[in-house]
């Protein structure tokens, strides 16, 4: 989370990409956007002679959206410091700087703002897009001319017990996952390259000139463990119990239908628990589809039992076409190996229907596929998502997965 910069005069600005303004509380994050190399500067005193340089020639301005805060930086209040890593064994600097900005999302932003993404509900996430982009207007600092940007900040060990790698990426500290119905799931950082705007390309600006950047993603997830417990897992439940119909003998199609329509009746009531917390939407979610599934078993049990009966029964009047058979009680009894049978070939149909349909397609890879297109899972080689539009990863990209372990 670091990037290293080269050369002199004129310094960078940092500005905050990506247009939208919400509402709605965000986490925040800390981390340091550039590490500036002013190798013109020679042989500079040592760190405890000189903590950061002179405030009015190497202040850098910081400017953000709405709801993104850059802290002291924003007002031109924050200035570099010396890079301790460049100091040699004398205690003299290389001329390295540092430039820690804290940034945070004040505001927040409204996730909302993107109905596509409830077509999951209650699976739904988002991918939110943010960028700081390193330029000064009256003078642009060009990538790998002027600024080299790098994320692999070497590692600080400070447990040599603990397993660490070569470099350190992050510094996410006090994280609290949790914001209502989301939660923070993953942030992603990477540097990135771009050609300047045109008010920029007469400043010095050569054929190739690209301004660089990083980028943050933050990943957004609703926290379904509400809507699995309280519906999903209930509506699973009754249609399991439509199952126990095929135990009630083939001939007392009272009591089946009776079974179904009691059934019927309890995916109203789970419903209505959970009526108050569902968005009132044009489409139908991954919650709808749950319930109409189960009330599509239901109805295909009862279809399935009522042709079992109607195949298995003597016909009408058998007794007075059949008074002159020998075993009339045998001609007219209801036929129970045909009705087994239609109870096996239905079983097994709802069964593939519920398991390979409803719970497979209509649910689970429902929510998967909007995730990977539209959701917290979109990965970064499909484009841009929110904010952003211009979000175009370039060069290093890293994500750290912010699940139970890590919190």
């Amino acid at each position: 989370d670091r990037a290293g910069a080269v050369g002199g005069g004129g310094a960078p600005e940092v500005v905050g990409g990506g247009r939208g303004e919400g509402k709605g509380d965000a986490p925040s994050a800390r981390f340091s956007p550039a590490v500036l190399d002013r190798s013109a500067l020679g042989r500079v005193p040592h760190e405890s002679q000189r903590r950061e340089p002179a405030r009015e020639d190497m202040a850098p301005g910081a400017h953000h959206v709405a709801g993104f805060g850059l802290g002291p930086a924003e007002n031109y209040e924050q200035v570099p410091r010396f890079y301790a890593g460049g100091l040699d064994k004398q205690g003299v600097s290389d001329g390295r700087l540092e430039f820690d900005v804290p940034m945070s999302l004040q505001d927040g932003f409204d996730v909302s703002g993107d109905i596509d993404r409830f077509r999951s509900f209650p699976f739904d996430s988002t991918r939110v897009d943010l960028s700081v982009l390193l330029f000064k207007s009256t003078r642009p600092e060009w990538a790998d001319k002027h600024i080299a940007l790098s994320l692999r900040r070497p590692q600080v060990n400070l447990l040599d017990y603990a397993p660490h790698s070569e470099y350190q990426q992050f510094d996410l500290d006090g994280v609290d996952r949790h914001s209502n119905d989301y939660q923070l799931s993953g942030v992603s950082l990477a540097a990135e390259t771009h050609a300047p705007p045109p008010f920029l390309r007469n400043n010095g600006w050569e054929e190739g000139d690209l301004l660089c950047g990083v980028l943050l993603s933050l990943h957004i997830r609703r926290s379904h463990a509400f809507y699995v417990v309280n519906s999903i897992k209930p509506m699973y439940t009754i249609a399991a119990f439509g199952f126990c119909a095929y135990a009630v003998e083939p001939s007392d199609l009272a009591d089946r239908v009776s079974l179904c329509a009691v059934l019927f009746l309890s995916i109203y009531a789970v419903q209505w628990t959970t009526a108050g917390h569902i968005p009132r939407l044009p489409f139908k979610t991954v919650l709808d589809n749950v319930s109409e599934s189960v009330s599509a078993v239901l109805m295909l049990i009862l279809i399935g039992n009522v042709l079992a009966y109607h195949v298995a029964r003597p016909p009408r009047n058998c007794a007075r076409r059949l008074e002159d058979a020998e075993d009339v009680v045998d001609a007219c009894a209801f036929d129970d190996e045909k009705a087994d049978a239609v109870d096996l070939a239905c079983s097994l149909v709802v069964l593939a229907y519920v398991s390979l349909f409803s719970v497979g397609y209509r649910t689970v890879y429902a929510a998967w596929n909007a995730n990977r297109r539209t959701g917290a899972s979109r990965p970064w080689c499909k484009g841009p998502y929110l904010r952003n539009k211009r979000f175009r990863p370039t060069s290093e990209a890293y994500h750290l997965r912010v699940d139970d372990a890590f919190a």
